[in-house]
């Protein structure tokens, strides 16, 4: 799931279906697309990438154990920042408000796949039921 950090593409649209990323949809329990809508600003040492990611989870009812679909919408706030000695991009874990991302100077597109992941797993219930 990677998106451009380019001036030139403020607002990106991505739909990701399981033939995509088949580890993370089974991971997730993801059921038909996985839709994000991203803007990205340019800021002092990187950018700001902020938007929606909406999707259908399955689960299993807790108390019927039956199978049911659970649509769900998570914002998105991302700081990429942009720094020198580094070869790789790195989440940093130091803020509870927004996640942090570092990436090479050099590099022109973030991948948001983790973050994504993380905060699908976070709006999940701890029970689900019907």
């Amino acid at each position: 799931m990677r998106i451009c950090l380019v001036n030139n593409a403020p607002k990106q649209s991505l739909s990701l279906l399981e033939n995509d990323e088949p580890a993370l949809f089974k991971e997730l329990r993801l059921k038909g697309q996985l839709n994000c809508d991203f803007a990205v600003n340019r800021e002092k040492g990187g950018f700001t990438v902020k938007g929606i990611a909406s999707g259908s989870q399955e689960f299993e009812c807790s108390r019927t154990l039956e199978p049911f679909e659970r649509p769900f919408e998570i914002e998105i706030d991302v700081l990429v920042l942009q720094e020198q000695g580094i070869t790789e991009q790195k989440e940093d874990d130091g803020s509870e408000d927004f996640f942090t991302i570092k990436v090479p100077a050099s590099q022109n597109e973030v991948d948001l796949t983790e973050t994504v992941r993380q905060l699908i797993i976070l709006q999940e219930p701890m029970i689900p039921v019907k």
